[in-house]
């Protein structure tokens, strides 16, 4: 189908850009706040490399100029035995004169499969988001990951993991340096994929608490919807919402975002 010349594609791929520019005003200072790999696994039945790129840019100029710009890149290689997941995110929101966002996220994950239900993965990342009150956060976890049903339509998997986290708090308006947090922490997810024809559909919710005091949590989810455009091309929708109990800085223990972008795959 066509109108005024151009393709339904062509439509798709002008609208999502639009949408996407569209639904990042105001709330690209919130993007990449919550690590959600669950969300960046590739769906891919091959033994072989693949990787996508996602990324939105905005610029405006109402009384001051402004960009805002966000980009992940995910690299990922499967087996019948092995899984390695490599995972990098940036975001950016400010001008020459001032910088209200400025983070970063490198995330690196191995899994080896012990049957046909199970995996044993590990993981290392490393986090900085000043906008949450977060200077430095590393992470080291390890730990089981199950496929509780799977056909043709949906794929369910359930995991848990230790993990010891080392997180260094941002400076203190008096000058002081933040808090070192040095603690084990448990990490819970449930996640659902649904897959028909163009359209994907995955969620996860997280529950985090530390071992030594479970009053201190946190609850986490992202559910995303992607549209293929073209075998490559696609068309993404992301919700994600975030509730700490005890954050490193107070004003920002709970938010939620809403994102629309474009996707490519390799």
């Amino acid at each position: 189908m066509k109108y005024r010349g151009m393709s339904t594609g062509m439509i798709l791929i002008r609208l999502g850009f639009n949408l996407g520019l569209v639904s990042l005003l105001g709330l690209a200072p919130l993007l990449a706040q919550v690590v959600n790999v669950e969300q960046t696994r590739l769906s891919s039945d091959s033994n072989s490399w693949t990787g996508k790129i996602d990324a939105t840019l905005q610029y405006q100029n109402f009384n001051e100029v402004l960009t805002n710009a966000t980009g992940r890149m995910t690299m990922q290689y499967k087996s019948r035995k092995y899984f390695v997941l490599g995972l990098g995110e940036l975001g950016y929101s400010g001008n020459a004169s001032v910088e209200y966002v400025n983070n970063f996220m490198l995330h690196l994950r191995y899994g080896y499969r012990m049957n046909r239900f199970s995996r044993m993965e590990v993981f290392h990342q490393i986090q900085r988001n000043p906008l949450i009150g977060i200077n430095r956060r590393m992470l080291h976890g390890l730990g089981p990951r199950f496929r509780v049903y799977a056909d043709s339509l949906i794929r369910l998997h359930w995991g848990t993991v230790a993990m010891h986290e080392t997180e260094l708090a941002m400076p203190l308006s008096t000058g002081q340096d933040g808090l070192l947090l040095l603690d084990w922490r448990s990490s819970t997810y449930l996640n659902v994929q649904v897959h028909r024809g163009p359209l994907e559909f995955s969620g996860t919710v997280y529950y985090q608490p530390l071992f030594r005091a479970i009053s201190d949590y946190r609850i986490s989810g992202q559910y995303s919807l992607s549209v293929a455009v073209s075998k490559r091309l696609s068309l993404n929708q992301e919700f994600t919402h975030y509730f700490d109990s005890d954050p490193p800085s107070p004003l920002a223990y709970r938010f939620m975002t809403y994102t629309m972008g474009l996707g490519y795959t390799f």
